[in-house]
């Protein structure tokens, strides 16, 4: 089977629905062992099936199926970036000051759990997964469902091509600096109860992220 060959096949599998909106595929070297072929005729099949709109690749995470475009109205799909970092501008300094009103302290310790990851982190892949998982349990702190939701959909653009490589194109020692400072403030800022300081610091971080991300 060659790539061409591979491509229709997979084509016909995402189009039935094999894996569902969001969902992430098996990996290239399980692709291949499946469909009988070598791993570049799979890479091949998946370069054509991302220019498609079918999937999309974050490298570090995976292959995802994507929402065809115009398939269904915006959802963490199809909505760009950009746009998600302005909605988060929007809801996530009232989420950490909910946050600071309602955290327990097994809250506030899985907040210093993440902190501890991107401190620790080796690489941009790991440092945006413990990222994600330090705004995660932000979210978890809220103890409102509606806002979780909505936090964790916004999320979910972490998983694609483009949010990756936006990302890896500002990633700086000193920028890595800054965000941790931030992180470090923002947490201590829910340790202390302090609601004002904490939907300050974290509007001033998600204008940093929005600056470097999108500037020309």
């Amino acid at each position: 089977m060659g790539a061409t060959a591979l491509r229709d096949t997979l084509e016909r599998d995402l189009l039935a629905d094999r894996w569902g909106i969001g969902e992430k595929l098996p990996t290239e070297r399980e692709l291949g062992a499946h469909y009988g072929v070598a791993r570049n005729t799979v890479r091949r099949a998946l370069d054509a099936l991302e220019q498609q709109g079918l999937i999309h690749r974050h490298v570090g995470r995976g292959t995802f199926r994507s929402m065809p475009a115009g398939s269904a109205p915006a959802n963490d799909e199809s909505l760009s970036p950009s746009d998600v970092v302005e909605c988060r501008l929007i809801l996530e300094p009232e989420m950490i000051s909910l946050a600071v009103a309602r955290a327990t302290q097994a809250d506030i310790a899985r907040m210093a759990e993440c902190l501890r990851g991107t401190d620790e982190a080796p690489d941009l892949a790991r440092f945006e997964h413990w990222d994600a998982e330090l705004h995660d349990a932000f979210a978890l702190g809220t103890h409102n469902a509606a806002v979780i939701a909505m936090s964790r959909s916004l999320a979910r653009v972490r998983e694609r091509t483009d949010w990756g490589q936006l990302k890896a194109r500002g990633n700086t020692v000193e920028r890595r600096a800054i965000l941790q400072e931030q992180h470090h403030a923002m947490v201590n800022a829910v340790r202390q109860r302090d609601r004002s300081s904490a939907r300050q610091v974290m509007r001033d971080h998600i204008l940093f992220v929005q600056g470097y991300m999108f500037s020309d």
